[in-house]
């Protein structure tokens, strides 16, 4: 019997492709769950356990805070103009007077060039007063000595008054040329003052072009760069001292507790710094609901101005579950330790971590005190294994 083409398009082509796919969704035959036959009752030697307990911990109200100079002060320049070079960095250790940085002040060294140019034509100024000074000096002496000549000649009746008054002419004539020599003399003198003090006005100009360090610090904030124009009141760099201070704010519940001299700890990078307070501002802030405090930090080449920290206050004595950290583990997403049952049957166990306490970590949830934990080698431990002798 002859089969329709319809037919064997079913039985040979559709019919097989159907019984592929059942047999890869798992209906055909007994499905087996990825690692089931493998894990499920699997025995494990060698484990470390421990029961959970609550162990008694210091509670902490934890501030954030950054270090700062006792002193800080803002350097800026007193003369306005272009930053040409800036010679540090921030967390520079600079010296007191050191070179900060170089303003461009070339306008006011040409009117230092100026001044300085005056002063030289002042003095060939001098120079030809005083040789004119010397000369009408001369013109006039020998006049005066002509006309006390003829004065007495005069008196002998052997000049006529006419002459004599010729000679006593030319003797005014030549003590007026001396008082004019004088007087320019004066005004040179004069002038030569004025350009002294602004010579010395110029000079004090020209030091405005170096921004130097206040004092011995370190350079906390860089707040301009090459080609900003400066001008007065305008900072620069802050400078902080090599006293260095952290400043933290606490919530106002604490104004009380809080006192000058306690000592707590701070936490700087991986370092944990015993330090003693040394201020406290007790006005309440009323945006935030909280007051500062200042502690002492001990001098440590490592640390400089503008670091943060965190400081550590002790508030109370509490029960918490902790475990190991070598018990915790990530599982995805998620954080899960292995618990193991009555039955010896470890189990896969999630749980929310809270605050590490050394090589402990909290448990906030999904634990109780009294469950029986892997706390090491849980790499090789699995969900659903026996735990062996």
């Amino acid at each position: 019997m002859k089969m329709s083409k319809p037919v064997k398009f079913v039985l040979f082509f559709i019919l097989p492709i159907a019984i592929f796919i059942l047999w890869l969704g798992g209906f055909i035959g007994h499905r087996v769950e990825p690692g089931e036959a493998e894990d499920r009752g699997k025995v494990i030697t060698g484990l470390e356990i421990a029961v959970v307990q609550l162990e008694e911990v210091t509670q902490y109200y934890k501030a954030d805070g950054n270090i700062s100079g006792e002193n800080n002060a803002k350097v800026s320049t007193k003369w306005m103009g272009r930053i040409l070079n800036i010679y540090v960095r921030e967390g520079d250790y600079v010296k007191a007077g050191q070179i900060l940085a170089k303003i461009d002040n070339s306008e006011v060294i040409q009117q230092k060039n100026e001044a300085l140019a005056g002063m030289e034509e002042l003095s060939k100024a001098r120079e030809e007063a005083l040789a004119a000074k010397k000369a009408a000096v001369e013109n006039y002496e020998f006049a005066k000595r002509t006309y006390e000549r003829f004065k007495n000649l005069y008196q002998e009746n052997a000049v006529s008054k006419q002459q004599l008054e010729e000679i006593e002419t030319k003797m005014i004539a030549a003590k007026s040329m001396v008082d004019q020599v004088n007087a320019k003399l004066a005004q040179i003198d004069a002038k030569e003052k004025q350009i002294r003090a602004k010579i010395a006005q110029v000079d004090i100009a020209v030091g405005y072009g170096e921004v130097r360090a206040p004092f011995d610090g370190y350079i906390v904030k860089k707040m301009m760069d090459e080609g900003d124009m400066a001008a007065p009141g305008m900072p620069i760099f802050i400078v902080g001292d090599k006293r260095l201070q952290f400043i933290a704010y606490l919530d106002e519940s604490l104004l009380d507790k809080v006192k000058i001299g306690d000592e707590y700890e701070i936490e700087i990078g991986d370092k944990r710094i015993r330090s003693k307070v040394i201020e406290k501002n007790s006005n309440i802030n009323p945006m935030n609901r909280t007051f500062t405090v200042k502690l002492d930090i001990p001098y440590d080449e490592n640390l400089t101005s503008g670091m943060y920290g965190k400081l550590y206050i002790p508030t109370a004595k509490v029960q918490k579950v902790l475990v190991p950290k070598t018990a915790v583990f990530k599982w995805g997403q998620l954080t899960a330790v292995y618990t193991v049952g009555k039955d010896g049957t470890i189990k896969l166990t999630y749980v929310k971590t809270g605050e590490d306490y050394g090589d402990k970590v909290e448990i906030v949830a999904g634990l109780e005190p009294g469950t029986k934990i892997v706390v090491k080698d849980v790499e090789k431990a699995c969900d659903g294994c026996k735990l062996g002798g």
